[in-house]
C-alpha cells in the first residue's frame, strides 16, 4: 500500500483544518444575520404600522372636526325642527342642504352628508347621485334607517361604521364607512334633536395604506371589531370578508390573517411575514405584510459568497483565509453592533465602510443606511404631517365669524363705508375658499368681482370707474372660478396712472358661435407692443416684474381646463390702454 507523502498529509489537514473555520464562520454569519435582519424587519415594520395608525388617527381627526360642525351647529338644531313642524319646510331643507354642501367639499374623500330628523325624515347632499332628496347608500346599508338612528341617538359618542358597499355611480363602485353623532341642542342636551351621518369613501382608508410605506415590499390593511375587512388594495371585492374574532388573543389573530392570506393571495404571503397593531381607541387591527424575499436573497447570497471563500481558501494560504475570516466576522459585529443601537431607539446611527470590509457586509452596510435614513424621513414627514393636521383644524368660520364681528362694530358706530368694505370681503374670501377650482356661472362670477372691485375703489379712493355689461345668453355660461381676477389686478396696479383722470376699466362678455367671449379693456397707459407680443406667444419667462404671474397662471389652468380650445390674446385698447379678448368653449348651466 502506497503510502501519502507528508506534503499530501500537509495539504488535506490544511484544506480540513482552514475549512472548519470557514464552515463555522458561514454558519455563524448567516445565522446572525439572519436573526439580526429579522428582528430589524419586525422592528422596521412595527415602526411603519404605528406610524400608519397615527396617520390613520391624524386624519379621522380632521373628518371629526367635519362631523363636530355639523351636530354642534345651532342652526342644525333650527332647521330640524322646522322641517318636523312643517314650518318653512322647503328653506330649512334648502339651507340645511347649502350647509352640508360648504362642508362636504372641505376634506377629498367625503362623499355624503345625511341628517335623520326625530320625525324620520331624510335630507341629504352627496357626490354619488344626480338625486338631490334621496340617499344613494342607505338602501345598501346592513342597518335600516330606524336602527340606524336608534343606534347613534342613544349616546353622545361618535359612531364609527366599518366599510360596506354604497352605491354604484357612473360605472364606479363606492364602497364607504360612515362616521355619525346625533345633533346637540346645548339649551336641552337629552333633546331628540335628529342625528347626522358623514359617509366617506374606502379610498381614505386604502390611500392611507398605500402612502404610509415607499417601500414596495410593505402592503397593509385594516381589519375592523367585528373581524371584517374594511380596506385592502385594490380588492374592493372582499370588503365586509370576516377574516378573524376581534375577541380572540393577538397572537391566534395574527395566525388568522396569516392563513387568510396563504389560503387566497398566495403570491402575497409567500416569504412573508405578517405583523399586527391593535388601534385601542378605534378598536380596528392595522396589518402589515412584509415581504422577506429581500432577506432571503441576501441570506442565499451569504452562503454563496462564504462558499466561494471556501474554494478560494483551499487554493489560498492560511493566513489569507484566516484573515477574510476575522473581516467577515468583524464586520458582522460591527454591522449588527449597529443595528442593535438602532433597534435601542438610536435612529441616527449608521455603518461606516472601511477597505478591510468585504463586500456582502458592505450591500448590507448600504441597505442598513439607506433603511435609517428613510426610517428618518419618514418619521420626519409624520411629525411634519401632525403639525399640519393641527393647523388644517383652524375652522375657516372663525375667519368669517370675527369679519361679522366687526362689521356689526362698525355698523354701531355708523361706519357704513367701513362696513360694506368688510361685508364685501367676507364673500370674497368664501367665495374664493370653498372650491377654489370649482365652476360658477357667469352670472356669479359678475357679481364677485363686482365686490372685488369695490373694495379696489375703496382702496384707491374711486380714481377709476368700472363698467360691466354680459349679453342675457351669457349670463349662464360656466366658466372656473377666478379666471378673470388676475387681468382686472393687473389693469388697475399697472395700468392706470396715479395723476390719471376719467380712468376706466370695463368688462364685455358675450357668446359668440360655440364660444363665450371676455373683453377686459381699460384706458390707462397701455402695453408696449415688444409685451404684447411676448404675451401672446406666451413667453412670460422674460417679462419683467410680477405682471406676468398672474397671466401665466390663467393661460395654464385655460390649457388645464380647455386644452387647446381655451384662448387668451392681448391688443392695444380703443383708447390708449390695454384689451385682453379670453375665448372658452360655451358651456351652459342646466337646471
Amino acid at each position: 500500500m502506497k503510502k501519502t507523502s507528508l506534503r499530501n498529509r500537509l495539504i488535506r489537514v490544511f484544506i480540513l483544518t482552514s475549512m472548519l473555520p470557514i464552515i463555522i464562520l458561514g454558519v455563524f454569519s448567516y445565522i446572525s444575520m439572519s436573526v439580526t435582519l429579522s428582528r430589524n424587519t419586525e422592528m422596521m415594520s412595527k415602526s411603519s404600522l404605528k406610524q400608519l395608525d397615527n396617520n390613520l388617527n391624524i386624519s379621522l381627526e380632521a373628518y371629526e372636526d367635519v362631523l363636530y360642525q355639523l351636530y354642534t351647529d345651532d342652526n342644525m338644531v333650527k332647521w330640524v325642527f322646522e322641517i318636523d313642524e312643517g314650518t318653512n319646510e322647503a328653506v330649512a331643507v334648502n339651507q340645511m342642504r347649502r350647509f352640508m354642501s360648504s362642508l362636504l367639499y372641505t376634506k377629498d374623500y367625503i362623499r355624503a352628508v345625511s341628517v335623520i330628523t326625530p320625525g324620520g325624515e331624510l335630507i341629504t347632499y352627496e357626490q354619488m347621485t344626480p338625486a338631490t332628496y334621496k340617499s344613494s347608500w342607505l338602501d345598501n346599508f346592513s342597518k335600516t334607517q330606524n336602527e340606524l338612528y336608534e343606534d347613534i341617538e342613544q349616546d353622545n359618542k361618535v359612531h364609527l361604521y366599518p366599510t360596506e358597499f354604497g352605491t354604484n355611480f357612473a360605472n364606479k363602485d363606492y364602497y364607504l364607512f360612515h362616521m355619525a353623532h346625533r345633533i346637540i341642542d346645548y339649551k336641552s342636551l337629552t333633546k331628540d334633536c335628529g342625528v347626522v351621518i358623514v359617509s366617506v369613501d374606502e379610498d381614505f382608508l386604502k390611500d392611507i395604506c398605500l402612502n404610509s410605506s415607499d417601500d414596495t415590499r410593505i402592503f397593509n390593511f385594516i381589519v375592523d371589531d367585528k373581524g371584517q375587512i374594511v380596506t385592502f388594495g385594490d380588492e374592493s371585492e372582499i370588503i365586509g370578508k370576516s377574516v378573524t374574532d376581534m375577541s380572540e388573543s393577538e397572537e391566534q389573530r395574527l395566525s388568522d390573517y396569516d392563513l387568510f392570506l396563504k389560503k387566497n393571495y398566495p403570491q402575497l404571503a409567500r416569504e412573508a411575514a405578517v405583523f399586527v397593531m391593535h388601534d385601542e381607541k378605534l378598536s380596528w387591527d392595522v396589518v402589515n405584510v412584509t415581504s422577506l424575499s429581500e432577506l432571503t436573497r441576501l441570506q442565499r447570497r451569504q452562503l454563496v459568497l462564504v462558499a466561494i471563500i471556501g474554494v478560494l481558501a483551499m487554493t489560498l494560504v492560511v493566513l489569507m483565509s484566516t484573515g477574510l475570516s476575522a473581516n467577515l466576522v468583524k464586520s458582522v459585529h460591527y454591522v449588527t453592533g449597529r443595528m442593535k443601537q438602532a433597534r435601542n431607539g438610536d435612529l441616527s446611527v449608521r455603518a461606516e465602510k472601511d477597505k478591510a470590509m468585504p463586500a456582502e457586509i458592505e450591500t448590507i452596510a448600504d441597505a442598513f443606511n439607506d433603511m435609517m435614513k428613510k426610517l428618518n424621513v419618514a418619521l420626519t414627514k409624520q411629525q411634519e404631517a401632525q403639525i399640519a393636521a393641527l393647523e388644517a383644524q383652524i375652522n375657516p368660520h372663525f375667519l368669517y365669524n370675527t369679519l361679522d364681528t366687526i362689521n356689526w362694530m362698525a355698523i354701531d358706530k355708523d361706519e357704513y363705508d367701513i362696513s360694506n368694505a368688510i361685508s364685501a370681503l367676507a364673500n370674497i374670501l368664501r367665495y374664493a375658499i370653498v372650491n377654489s377650482n370649482g365652476e360658477v356661472t357667469i352670472r356669479d362670477e359678475m357679481e364677485w368681482l363686482r365686490k372685488y372691485i369695490y373694495l379696489q375703489q375703496y382702496r384707491v379712493k374711486n380714481s377709476f370707474s368700472y363698467n360691466a355689461f354680459v349679453e342675457p345668453d351669457a349670463q349662464t355660461a360656466i366658466v372656473h372660478k377666478l379666471l378673470l381676477q388676475p387681468f382686472i389686478e393687473n389693469a388697475i396696479k399697472h395700468g392706470f396712472t396715479p395723476d390719471q383722470e376719467d380712468a376706466r376699466l370695463g368688462v364685455y362678455v358675450g357668446c359668440k358661435d360655440d364660444f363665450l367671449q371676455i373683453s377686459i379693456e381699460d384706458n390707462g397707459k397701455g402695453m408696449a407692443p415688444d409685451i404684447i407680443e411676448k404675451i401672446n406667444s406666451r413667453d412670460f419667462e422674460t417679462l419683467k416684474g410680477n405682471t406676468n404671474i398672474g397671466i401665466s397662471n390663467v393661460v395654464t389652468r385655460l390649457e388645464m381646463y380647455y386644452g387647446n380650445e381655451g384662448k387668451m390674446r392681448a391688443e392695444p385698447g380703443r383708447e390708449k390702454g390695454s384689451l385682453i379678448i379670453i375665448e372658452i368653449p360655451l358651456k351652459k348651466k342646466t337646471d
